[in-house]
């Protein structure tokens, strides 16, 4: 199982958690964010970064593509599908063809799940997070149940109010075929945008020991 901690801000925090058992690690850049990242940082080449962006513009994506030497895109507003194919070709133009994009879906009832394969040609994966008041981090789940009625053309990391206790069914989903990975963010803070570690590494273990099961 793919494993996404989200909301990195602290340069030493970042540090700390790129040596877990990570794959990805997420920067956001929407201003009204308390998580809101600022300093590009290094990690390790095991591990690739995710750009959070929200209704930016496609000039200001690129620049921080470039800025912060991003390998996905994470789309997390109303973009089109036709924003997703714009973005996509400006990216090959601008030498960073391998640059995948990811698109957020909010999700609370089976309604929000229409129009998502829309994104499909576009896209290289979904992310599925709760709908709620803010751009993610409500520390609220949807009901994933909902998840065994859809057929997904794209590979699925989920998202919203994750916590350590939750590794088990997050394990399930996965060994059902039905997710591809988990991003977790305020389920695992000491405070905005400051990750625990121990919490982190442990819900790492025990995800991989549910994993052998």
């Amino acid at each position: 199982m793919k494993i996404k901690v989200c909301g990195m801000k602290d340069a030493v925090n970042i540090e700390a958690i790129s040596h877990l058992e990570v794959d990805y690690l997420g920067f956001i850049f929407y201003k009204a964010s308390p998580r809101y990242a600022e300093t590009p940082v290094y990690l390790p080449e095991n591990i690739r970064k995710v750009g959070v962006f929200v209704n930016e513009t496609q000039e200001s994506i690129l620049e921080k593509v470039k800025q912060f030497g991003l390998d996905i895109i994470q789309l997390h507003g109303h973009e089109t599908p036709s924003f997703c194919e714009g973005l996509s070709e400006s990216l090959a133009k601008k030498g960073h063809p391998k640059v995948e994009l990811w698109k957020v879906f909010s999700i609370k009832t089976p309604e929000d799940f229409e129009g998502m394969e829309a994104y499909s040609f576009y896209v290289n994966k979904y992310l599925l997070d709760t709908k709620g008041q803010y751009r993610g981090g409500n520390g609220q789940k949807f009901d994933w149940q909902m998840l065994y009625q859809k057929d997904f053309s794209k590979p699925v990391m989920l998202s919203g109010g994750i916590g350590p206790e939750d590794a088990e069914a997050v394990v399930k989903l996965y060994q059902d075929g039905i997710i591809e990975g988990v991003d977790v963010n305020s389920g695992f803070e000491d405070e905005p945008g400051l990750k625990n570690k121990i919490a982190i590494k442990e819900f790492i273990k025990t995800i991989r020991t549910y994993e052998q099961v």
